[in-house]
């Protein structure tokens, strides 16, 4: 009898761990958290004041104090790698569905600052005669803050592996700051815009169950902002990629 009982005991015991050890698939709310390293494309020129290049007799971008006789081709901004943090609150429908709002901060800081044409600058240090390309070094920053609605769709393979892509949309806060470029030429800039523009989103990734209701993943995502404008310059398009260590919770 008392064997019967233990037995017994140990049985319910090891039941009560299977159904706890079990993922959570039915719908509910959910956090993710995240935090990874960025890399930028170039933000070039696309126009000045909706005219198309060349243009003639106009300042370089990131100064409102230096003049430039002349015409220039092309210009950009090359950025170091950063870092970035989301923070997505949820709302999962089941184990293959879920979607979230967006938010947090994309940091790069400015790496060089690109001009081609062919002219002269007044008002500046170095050599002032612009003759074909200077790529020169740059002082400042890039802040990104996404507003975005993502939809992932996940299937979990066994395990407690659950490989996930998504994709969303919404809007990206830019504040773009130059303060000093340095080189061929030398002036302190004094470029400070900022912009909210639409924005889109696309990510892949896998995760790992942990625990029931907690799972952590790797994921890649890339944003987009189609011709981002500062002031009276319009860019190109622009695109943000981002490697991200991520962590879920299922409440």
């Amino acid at each position: 009898m008392m064997f019967f009982c233990g037995s017994n005991l140990f049985a319910q015991r090891l039941s009560l761990t299977d159904v706890q050890a079990q993922p959570v698939t039915g719908p509910g709310p959910g956090l993710r958290i995240a935090l990874g390293g960025t890399v930028n494309s170039d933000m070039s020129v696309a126009q000045r004041d909706t005219r198309d290049y060349p243009q003639a007799n106009i300042s370089p971008l990131f100064s409102n104090q230096v003049q430039f006789n002349g015409t220039v081709s092309y210009e950009s901004i090359g950025f170091n790698p950063g870092f970035r943090f989301d923070f997505a609150p949820g709302y999962r429908l089941n184990e293959w569905i879920n979607f979230e709002f967006e938010t947090g901060c994309i940091y790069n800081t400015v790496e060089s600052y690109t001009i081609t044409g062919n002219g002269t600058f007044t008002g500046v240090g170095g050599n002032p005669n612009l003759n074909g390309t200077m790529k020169m070094d740059a002082e400042g920053y890039l802040l990104q803050v996404p507003l975005m609605v993502n939809v992932e769709f996940s299937y979990p393979i066994g395990d407690g592996w659950r490989p996930f892509v998504g994709a969303g949309g919404g809007g990206m806060f830019q504040k773009l700051t130059v303060s000093t470029i340095s080189g061929t030429i030398n002036y302190q800039g004094d470029f400070n815009q900022s912009n909210f523009m639409g924005a889109w989103e696309a990510f892949l990734g896998c995760g790992y169950q942990v625990a029931p209701g907690f799972d952590v993943s790797i994921a890649y995502r890339v944003d987009g902002v189609l011709s981002p404008e500062f002031g009276g310059y319009t860019m190109q398009n622009f695109y943000t990629q981002a490697a991200e260590f991520e962590m879920n919770w299922r409440f």
